[in-house]
């Protein structure tokens, strides 16, 4: 019975400590983590791996770099940047630019459609004007 207040989940030593997690959320929300900012010997790389290695056994910090010809990531320099909006084309472009490819994709299926048509057509031509 999960309702029975009597049953612990986590013992003592595994219990959050609210204290500890609190002042880590204010440490890290007060340290810049852009990862161009982020040396080996970083506050907050030595805060969580002294965290970590409190609870974990092996702790191993490892440096990840991006391959130079092919990167997967790409990192930016600048930690602030400007934003700029520009002045677009209206929708009615877009909607007459939509009904002219609709008018000529219609134009091109109807053609095809209309060869054997025109074949038939050609071919009685060809018979009356040879008898």
């Amino acid at each position: 019975d999960l309702s029975d207040k009597s049953v612990t989940i986590l013992d003592d030593y595994l219990v959050p400590n609210r204290a500890l997690l609190s002042r880590t959320v204010e440490f890290l929300s007060s340290t810049q983590r852009a990862a161009t900012l982020l040396q080996r010997d970083s506050p907050v790389i030595l805060h969580l791996e002294q965290t970590l290695s409190k609870y974990a056994s092996e702790v191993m910090v490892s440096e990840l770099k991006a391959s130079k010809r092919d990167p997967e990531f790409q990192f930016y320099d600048q930690s602030e940047t400007k934003l700029f909006a520009y002045n677009v084309k209206p929708a009615v472009f877009d909607l007459f630019l939509a009904i002219a490819v609709i008018a000529y994709l219609g134009t091109v299926y109807l053609c095809v459609k209309s060869i054997p048509h025109a074949m038939t057509y050609l071919y009685q031509m060809k018979k009356l004007k040879s008898s």
